[in-house]
């Protein structure tokens, strides 16, 4: 009976609280500018949801959405008010189950540095934290991929030099967390989640938190050679092939045909170590190329001007018969990783 008194309590309490603020319901209100992401309130729809949640007895996804909300808006008072509420219910309701261990002084020195450690900046390094809080909540509601990742990676250069002076801002270090994820960056990811894991993060109790070093560890980004091949991966994949014929010609005397044929490999901008590449003949009973078969070689960091490596070979086609002019040469090219696989493929014929 006692528990469904506090439950019904909490329901009433954060119905109350998931209402629009006061401000917002006044019938004359001052006229504010279009863009009002500088609010440090969660907007209304986002707040019904919560209410929802609530009224449906679901607390513990209530509990996961406020956390994951505060996140974003950490000054909202109904989302401050809410979670506490929730934390205190649900831990109360669980008493009588399963006796709780109280969080060990990492886990609650990682959560007090969270909620406190921004009362300690003043002046413009406060005004620089809220500025980096709107960016990043900005880029979260954006539903433009391309204004989303440019405003991630706007955050991630900004709050760069700004975690150089404080880098005990936990909550920032859990957005780069996320604008790792989002943004596909590993290195950044692992950066961010070993500075978690450094406070204490593994022993905390906030469920956004577990949440965030899960991933990393499902993507082996916890582990920095883990973290060091899944940049390359990606790196490989973003290399560009592409394979050209030239004009074919042939001889009065002799059915064989040839061309020059032209591997152009792009994005290697940023090559700091040898990048290797594989040719393969797909026509050998048709078609002979300059260097065998299949061969393999290696793209240095010199040898990529502009970002952009081109090599060209011939191609050369075998007929059976001297009359027979038209055969199959088919070509492939592929970046291929430091154990041989792989990564980027791409493929050319000369139409049979």
């Amino acid at each position: 009976m006692r528990k469904l008194t506090w439950l019904f309590i909490l329901g009433l309490l954060l119905a109350l609280i998931c209402l629009p603020p006061l401000h917002a319901q006044t019938a004359v209100s001052v006229p504010t500018a279009p863009d009002s992401t500088l609010t440090s309130d969660a907007p209304d729809d986002v707040m019904k949801k919560l209410s929802d949640l609530v009224h449906a007895g679901k607390y513990v996804e209530a509990q996961q959405l406020t956390t994951g909300l505060l996140l974003a808006y950490p000054d909202d008072q109904r989302l401050i008010k809410a979670k506490a509420l929730l934390d205190k219910s649900l831990a109360a309701a669980s008493a009588n189950a399963i006796p709780s261990n109280p969080p060990t002084s990492d886990a609650a020195s990682t959560q007090r540095a969270s909620n406190t450690n921004t009362e300690q900046l003043t002046g413009m390094d406060k005004i620089d934290y809220n500025a980096l809080i709107v960016l990043a909540r900005q880029a979260q509601q954006n539903t433009d991929l391309e204004q989303q990742k440019a405003e991630l990676k706007q955050f991630m250069d900004q709050s760069t030099s700004f975690l150089r002076k404080h880098p005990d801002q936990i909550l920032l270090w859990k957005l780069r967390v996320a604008s790792g994820i989002s943004l596909n960056d590993p290195i950044a990811g692992y950066e961010a989640g070993q500075k978690l894991l450094a406070v204490g993060a593994a022993d905390s109790n906030d469920p956004s938190l577990q949440q965030l070093l899960a991933e990393l560890r499902n993507k082996g980004w916890l582990d920095k050679q883990g973290a060091e091949d899944a940049q390359e991966y990606i790196w490989i994949r973003g290399l560009k092939l592409n394979l050209a014929y030239g004009e074919w010609s042939t001889s009065h005397f002799s059915a064989q045909m040839k061309a020059t044929i032209t591997l152009t490999v792009s994005g290697l901008d940023d090559v700091k170590e040898s990048v290797g590449i594989r040719l393969e003949n797909g026509s050998p009973k048709t078609c002979r190329l300059d260097g065998g078969t299949t061969g393999t070689f290696a793209i240095k960091p010199g040898d990529a001007a502009g970002g952009t490596y081109t090599t060209i070979r011939t191609a050369t086609t075998l007929p059976s018969r001297w009359t027979e002019y038209h055969v199959a040469c088919t070509v492939n090219a592929s970046v291929v990783d430091k154990t041989g696989k792989e990564i980027t493929f791409a493929s050319i014929n000369n139409g049979l």
